[in-house]
């Protein structure tokens, strides 16, 4: 946002002066400005294909697993990446761990036994 804004005022003002104001550096906008070919970064390549991988792992478990599994099976793949950015990454792309079992209620109120009075 900050960078359009700088490539939209250049005519205007100095590159390296709203860099200034804006608090970006001048490296990180002409990284943008060559960028704008519409071809994805490494980072951005790096990022879907990981994306792809948890998706893969999370369909897997049948929905069951969360980051540290996951990250688990991502690391058994070859993958150098935190179960920080996992997490975020699940989080971003709506999936929810479901546990294996559901609760089971062990409550059996349908007998004929003696029921302590409450008062």
């Amino acid at each position: 946002m900050k960078f359009r804004f700088i490539h939209t005022h250049r005519d205007e003002h100095s590159v390296v002066k709203m860099c200034e104001i804006l608090r970006v550096s001048k490296s990180g906008y002409y990284n943008w400005l060559s960028n704008q070919s519409g071809e994805p970064t490494e980072k951005e390549k790096r990022r879907e294909e990981l994306k792809q991988k948890i998706q893969k792992s999370f369909h897997e478990s049948l929905g069951t697993y969360g980051s540290p599994r996951v990250h688990d099976d991502l690391i058994e793949w070859g993958y150098t990446v935190s179960q920080k950015t996992i997490a975020r990454l699940i989080q971003e792309m709506g999936l929810k761990a479901t546990p294996e079992e559901k609760y089971v209620v062990t409550t059996d109120s349908n007998h004929d036994l003696r029921i302590f009075p409450m008062h």
